[in-house]
């Protein structure tokens, strides 16, 4: 592949170009290890509230907000619970990067 289109990368912008690096390094393993930890994240883009997903997750990174425009509506409930145990689980866990 020569690039990637990815929705998280404003939330998680350094393991995406990380992971993206790496497999251009042919530095698979360490590709696939970081792959495997921002898995459970990356399903959160295969949604039909993937633009609601994503802004909690900058929001929780610290890199943005989870406001949306309508006619799209915030996450709310469980289905706000979720998305937010699966992103915390993430921060918890998160790798330190190797250098490229």
């Amino acid at each position: 592949a020569d690039g990637w289109v990815a929705g998280l990368v404003c939330a998680f912008p350094r393991e995406t170009v990380v992971i993206y690096e790496l497999a251009k390094q042919n530095r698979i393993a360490e590709a696939l290890e970081i792959y495997r930890w921002f898995k459970p994240v990356l399903d959160l883009d295969v949604s039909t509230k993937l633009v609601q997903n994503i802004k909690l997750a900058e929001q929780m990174t610290g890199l943005g907000n989870e406001n949306v425009r309508p006619p799209r509506l915030p996450l709310i409930g469980e289905e706000r619970q979720k998305v937010v145990q699966t992103l915390q689980k993430a921060l918890d866990s998160r790798p330190v990067m190797p250098n490229l």
